[in-house]
């Protein structure tokens, strides 16, 4: 069953990878073996004791550890190109099923970088005695087989969990839990970091070996000082916790192929609030009926909560003296949210055929989409930049907010559908499958909204750096009118490009959207 899978999937990739799949492929397992490269020159390193060198591997494992449950989520889930489904009238167990998609699993590049990093337990053992070596062989592919089903397990569970209405929400407020609390360990882990390496942490070297990241490293240095309770003891726990999560992924994956998601008729939508905000025309009705989706399709609930994991990167350095990043938080917030939302096309599918056979229907399309987008993620975004502004006291902020802000806002509204247009690609199809799982996405092309950013903020941002340069508080707050005209402009010229672009290749775009994963 493993052996027909692999030769499945590998043929599936022979025949269906493109150029920018590629490109994306080969970017990130090259920067998977830099990673692997520096967990190996750390066990390498030439530190005091053999303990420290141990700690450094198990600190590095451990980050690994927690990019395997992170990463996924914010790249979409993972390869999906065989899911479940497609094999739901086969004779099979789910057990069988689930081993089967296991092996899948191991082809992979993340899989392989892990595993490349793993030889830094071998070469931890190198200098503990033959007995160690022995012993990191079978620790390095446990623990590989651990990482990857581990992060398997997870995005299938939140998947479960997202097929009921009511277990969307909590889904998706634990993926933002875990996101944040993913990147907060971060900064401990630095702070602590020096210490360990000088060895003056024992409690923190304790929690490193006992967490279950560190139990390859624990048993590859018991079995160097012929601790065998200790040694056998961990290669024990990483089997049990294989054995486990294999056992929890083969329900999971019966649940995924013998259940539907959760259909029940919607309540009749409270739209008075709406219907008075919006306009009475085409334009509002796009929009409404855009808010109505961002409401109701877990999809795009879930590409807007991993958004919320740029939010870390401006608290926490606040909370370690770092104040001066706090009122950006806000927009870091909604750049992300523009890059991961920039695929409404896609997110449509087949459905984009509404759009096509409407006529004139283009522009009241991409204007209605700018409009219901600004009202479901600005106001957050807004408020959040606003209060994080205000806690962290620093007067010579409010000018830089009140001028980055509008632009940032316009800006966004218009580049999420330009991209939407000139980078969209297909997601899975069917309604039941992991919302977490972004399809062919090709994460490059969100970097082009770089130089969109860059444009957004340039002319604002030129004034701000003057001021502040010269002390000049006029020029400091001349950026605000001129930030407000320049998202307001970059808002109208990329929806128009967007229009233009729509107009002129629908029908390719809708090639591309509705062929599904």
């Amino acid at each position: 069953m493993v052996g027909v899978l692999i030769r499945m999937r590998l043929s599936v990739a022979r025949h269906s990878l493109r150029r920018e799949q590629l490109i994306t492929s080969v970017g990130k397992f090259l920067l998977g073996l830099l990673a692997a490269g520096l967990t190996i020159g750390l066990a390498a390193g030439d530190f005091r004791t053999d303990a420290i060198t141990a700690d450094m591997v198990a600190l590095a494992f451990l980050a690994w550890f927690i990019c395997w449950i992170v990463v996924p989520m914010l790249a979409g889930g993972g390869d999906e190109t065989l899911r479940p489904e497609h094999f739901s009238l086969l004779p099979i167990t789910s057990r069988q099923l689930a081993v089967g998609l296991l092996g899948i699993a191991f082809i992979g590049p993340g899989a392989v970088v892990t595993l490349v990093a793993g030889i830094a337990l071998v070469v931890l053992a190198s200098g503990l005695g033959t007995t160690a070596v022995v012993f990191a062989v079978p620790a390095l592919v446990l623990q590989t087989a651990f990482f990857v089903l581990l992060a398997r397990v997870v995005i299938a569970a939140l998947g479960a969990a997202l097929r009921s209405r009511r277990g969307r929400d909590i889904a998706l407020l634990l993926v933002a839990f875990i996101c944040v609390c993913g990147f907060l360990l971060r900064y401990p882990i630095q702070s602590l970091g020096p210490s360990v390496i000088r060895g003056e942490a024992p409690v923190f070297s304790a929690v490193l070996h006992v967490l279950p990241s560190g139990w390859a490293t624990s048993a590859v240095e018991a079995a160097g000082r012929s601790d065998w309770l200790i040694a056998v003891g961990a290669l024990l726990g990483l089997a049990a916790l294989v054995g486990l999560l294999l056992l929890a992924w083969a329900p999971l994956i019966e649940r995924r192929t013998t259940t539907r998601s959760a259909s029940g008729r919607y309540q009749r939508t409270r739209s008075g609030v709406l219907t008075r905000l919006l306009p009475t025309s085409p334009l509002g009705a796009v929009a409404y009926k855009e808010i109505l989706t961002w409401s109701r399709d877990a999809r795009r609930r879930a590409v807007l909560v991993t958004s919320l994991a740029a939010l870390p990167g401006a608290v926490v350095p606040a909370l370690s003296g770092i104040e001066q990043l706090l009122p950006f938080g806000g927009m870091f917030v909604l750049a992300l949210a523009c890059a991961e939302t920039s695929n409404l096309y896609g997110l449509d599918g087949s459905g984009m055929w509404h759009t096509i056979l409407a006529p004139n229907s283009t522009r009241a399309d991409v204007r209605g989409r700018q409009l219901a987008w600004t009202l479901v993620v600005a106001p957050f975004c807004i408020a959040l930049t606003l209060v994080l502004t205000a806690i962290s006291g620093l007067a010579w902020a409010w000018p830089w907010v009140l001028a980055l802000l509008p632009a940032l806002v316009g800006g966004c509204s218009g580049a999420v559908v330009l991209l939407s247009v000139i980078a969209a690609y297909p997601v899975p199809k069917n309604s039941d499958s992991n919302p977490f799982t972004s399809g062919t996405n090709p994460h490059y092309m969100q970097l082009s909204i770089i130089p969109l950013l860059i444009a957004m903020v340039g002319p604002a941002l030129a004034l701000l750096i003057q001021g502040a340069v010269t002390g000049n508080m006029v020029l400091s707050w001349l950026a605000v009118p001129v930030g407000v005209i320049t998202g307001a402009v970059m808002a109208w010229l990329c929806g128009r490009i967007a229009c233009q672009k729509l107009e002129e290749g629908a029908v390719e775009l809708f090639g591309v959207v509705r062929q599904g994963v």
